[in-house]
């Protein structure tokens, strides 16, 4: 079975010393790291690539506008 749990930082050394009860054979920890790197390269090759459009913010206030008259 594989999860993916995310701990809030205030409850990371009750969790830690959870992990440490179990026997060593129970769990794999596979540590995630860089995801949000992965995700802007993956998104720059797209967008090199021509299979991501995008439109440039070239007049804010028209979208300001439309959030203060609210």
């Amino acid at each position: 079975m594989r999860a993916l749990i995310e701990i809030d930082e205030s409850y990371t050394s009750q969790f830690e010393h959870f992990i440490q009860t179990l026997p060593k054979e129970a769990i794999k920890l596979t540590p995630i790291q860089n995801s949000l790197d992965k995700e802007i390269d993956k998104r720059i090759k797209q967008i090199k690539k021509g299979s991501l459009q995008t439109r440039p913010l070239s007049d804010l206030s028209s979208i300001r506008e439309r959030y203060v008259s609210s």
